[in-house]
């Protein structure tokens, strides 16, 4: 499809419109033969002058120019009429301006022409310069006369086609040219289309984690206050739990905002396995007993620092569902070093309210999940969660930066 849009306006573009070429040409042969350039070939196939006047080379001159109006709407006919001409012309004794419309047309023909009539042009050319040539040694011609006839049908018909080659040749490299640069165009417009949408889902991710865990601990502390009795101390403390929630909310938000509007391409700056004690405080605020186990502090540090903020990231979804769809439940937060800069991250928790209250209901398949297996693969790790009678747990396996 694209060949055949692409390579017919180059070889367009490289010629005259027909009727000017052909206005030319028969002006220019008529000039040549008001001058006496005729007979310009000798032999026993051509003939000896035209009979009784040289105006009678006009006559396949016109024929030869007509042939060029056809070249490109029927090449084979016009290469046909062209070739009557021509060899009319050289009963007559030969003329140049018939010899360059006979050029002209084959040229042409060679152009536009199939395959197999590629081959058909071939083949009758290689007849039409060893035919004469073998005809002058059988007529008793010297060798040189021989050769010198094969030469100069050569000239005549060789030419032409191996001149159209190369051009088409050209056409064909610059058609494939332009679907390679089509291609590649395509290629180009995904590949940003996938950075937009990968961009868009990170942004979306870091929304969630950064933002999402601080309005919902908000939520939840309303909630808390507002089922209870009026108590003024009780509720003093949950307003000022809600409004440091809101602060950091507003804090994170202020830091996207301004990292995403920097020029800079600094990274953000990341939280660590060292901050889960913050984040187990702040869970705890929210009514939930939440354990935090951990080796030695050393161990973790030779964690990957992608992957401590991966492991973060999940222990605070997994810490917030647990308090949006578990409150008052018993947390264990396990997390330790896998070798090789990985970690392996367990959150496990009851799924009955504390104090012996109705069963809680089960984390929602959301937003929550979706962005803790994206984080998980984002470094080549699998998240499995596992809801049972009694507890809901998260386990992730996250490998450190590969080489």
């Amino acid at each position: 499809m694209t060949t055949q849009q692409t390579a017919p306006p180059t070889v367009a573009r490289a010629h005259w419109p027909e009727p000017v070429a052909a206005g030319l040409t028969f002006a220019l042969g008529g000039a040549l033969i008001a001058l006496g350039v005729t007979g310009l070939w000798s032999g026993a196939f051509v003939g000896q002058g035209a009979p009784g006047s040289q105006w009678w080379f006009l006559l396949p001159l016109g024929v030869a120019c007509g042939a060029m109006l056809l070249k490109r709407r029927a090449p084979r006919t016009a290469l046909v009429v062209a070739t009557a001409a021509l060899l009319l012309d050289l009963y007559l004794g030969s003329s140049l301006g018939t010899l360059l419309a006979f050029y002209d047309v084959l040229y042409s023909a060679a152009i536009a022409a199939s395959p197999r009539l590629r081959r058909v042009l071939v083949v009758g050319a290689a007849v039409g310069i060893a035919g004469p040539a073998v005809a002058a040694l059988l007529a008793g011609s010297d060798l040189r006369v021989a050769l010198f006839v094969g030469l100069q049908m050569f000239a005549l018909l060789a030419t032409p086609l191996w001149w159209a080659s190369d051009v088409r040749k050209r056409n064909e490299i610059i058609a494939l040219a332009a679907e390679r640069t089509t291609d590649l165009e395509r290629i180009h417009a995904l590949s940003r289309e996938r950075a937009v949408a990968d961009e868009r889902t990170a942004m979306a991710r870091d929304v969630h984690d950064l933002v999402a865990s601080h309005m919902s601990a908000v939520a939840i502390r309303s909630a808390a206050a507002l089922a209870s009795p009026p108590d003024a101390d009780r509720d003093r403390a949950a307003l000022e739990a809600i409004r440091e929630s809101a602060l950091a909310a507003h804090t994170d938000l202020r830091s996207m905002i301004t990292l995403l509007r920097s020029t800079a391409h600094a990274p953000p700056e990341s939280a660590t396995l060292a901050d889960l004690g913050g984040l187990v405080d702040r869970a705890r605020g929210m009514g939930i007993a939440v354990r935090l186990e951990t080796p030695e502090p050393a161990s973790l540090a030779d964690v990957d620092p992608a992957t401590q903020n991966t492991a973060y990231r999940i222990a605070q979804e997994a810490l917030m569902n647990a308090a949006k769809h578990a409150p008052g439940s018993d947390v264990v937060v396990l997390v330790s070093s896998s070798g090789d800069g990985g970690a392996d991250l367990t959150v496990r928790s009851t799924r009955t309210v504390a104090g012996g209250g109705a069963e809680a209901s089960a984390p929602h398949d959301g937003v929550g999940l979706v962005t803790m297996a994206e984080r998980a693969h984002a470094v080549g790790g699998r998240l499995d969660v596992e809801s049972g009678d009694s507890e809901w747990v998260v386990a992730a396996h996250l490998p450190g930066a590969r080489p």
